[in-house]
């Protein structure tokens, strides 16, 4: 078989966090610079924890980011920081946080590791928590399965004061974890949210810690551990078309067709497809999904498919062959009608609906 090169240069985006202020194309310092400030705002020695909250693909993640930068420039303070994504239960995360700590004390040479230390269960609250126990150490954790919550919250601010730091402690996709470890992790987190010197600053997508507690659960425990939350606000909505706008122009450079008629899909003032995307995410997979496309399009057919892409990728409940079939259908306004039912309760449903009537019938409509 005879290779064929299409767009062998294709550019793809990364659905990755940002790594420092210099990828910042949304414009989030302010929001990271103001996380940071409730976190480690007076006295120093008063516990807090602080919930950054957003959708999925709304750019946690590379607002966290911002924040460890942020933190890291300001002197009297020490920062841990994970992914809780890549930990399978309440268990592993406060393992994972003990471990983060014993290297945070070592460095700051509050504790004294010698040949090797081991790891030692205990309960929290009802709750599994994970406390470490190290053989040779400054702080004496001897005992440590027998004494009380509030000795072990004592003697880790002693060992903050001692090393003259305010500890920050930096959680992302806390609501990832499976429903039946979500409660735990965060009844977990209640000791550490009660010690002196210590800020914790967490990531979740608020209607995913709705709708994810596992049957039994405490649906008060978010409200009971965080003290203060703030939202990602939306993505600006030139922002979003320059996104947009800058994906074509490489597509149409390198696979030299002219892309142009896309465009006032996606214009910042109205734009039908626009007004589908709603986070940094959505206009990545968009962009991406076009990319892919596009360079199989036939040039009268690019509108259309350029619709159709975007509901297909951010409107899964109507991609089928019916989409499909309106290139023959007989009967338009009935599909439509068909296929807009299914957008019953749809958080993009207004938008959805607007587009899928302009693919089908050729022309928008005004929701009230």
């Amino acid at each position: 078989m005879k290779i064929v090169q299409i767009d062998p240069d294709v550019e793809l985006l990364a659905d990755v966090p940002i790594l420092g202020p210099e990828e910042d194309l949304f414009d989030r310092v302010l929001l990271a610079s103001r996380v940071a400030e409730l976190a480690t705002a007076g006295p120093p020695t008063a516990p807090r924890l602080v919930a950054l909250t957003g959708d999925s693909g709304a750019g946690k993640s590379s607002v966290l980011a911002l924040v460890s930068a942020v933190i890291g420039e300001l002197g009297g303070l020490a920062m841990v920081a994970f992914d809780a994504a890549l930990i399978a239960s309440a268990q592993a995360v406060m393992t994972t946080l003990n471990g983060e700590l014993m290297r945070l004390f070592e460095a700051l040479g509050v504790l004294e590791v010698k040949d090797k230390f081991r790891n030692t269960l205990s309960s929290y609250g009802g709750m599994v928590s994970s406390i470490a126990r190290i053989a040779g150490v400054k702080v004496d954790v001897a005992g440590a399965l027998e004494r009380s919550a509030e000795s072990l919250r004592t003697e880790i601010a002693q060992s903050l004061e001692q090393a003259g730091k305010r500890l920050v402690i930096v959680i992302d996709h806390l609501d990832r974890l499976p429903p039946t470890e979500l409660g735990g992790a965060l009844a977990a987190l209640r000791m550490y949210a009660a010690i002196p010197y210590v800020a914790i600053v967490i990531a979740v997508d608020r209607r995913a810690c709705a709708v994810r507690h596992a049957p039994g659960a405490d649906p008060t425990a978010f409200e009971r551990l965080v003290q203060v939350e703030i939202a990602v606000p939306p993505p600006d909505r030139l922002l979003l078309a320059r996104v947009l706008a800058g994906g074509l122009l490489r597509t149409a450079t390198r696979i030299h067709r002219d892309l142009d008629a896309l465009l006032p899909l996606f214009d910042p003032d109205g734009g039908i497809a626009l007004e589908l995307i709603e986070t940094p995410r959505d206009a990545k997979r968009v962009v991406n999904a076009l990319a892919a496309a596009l360079p199989l399009t036939p040039q009268d057919e690019l509108v259309p498919a350029c619709l159709e892409i975007a509901l297909r990728v951010l409107v899964p409940e109507i991609d089928s062959v019916r989409l499909e079939s309106r290139k023959r259908s007989a009967d338009r306004p009935r599909l439509y009608e068909q296929l807009a039912k299914r957008l019953a309760g749809h958080r993009r449903a207004v938008a959805a609906r607007v587009a899928l009537h302009m693919l089908i019938l050729g022309e928008p409509i005004v929701e009230a």
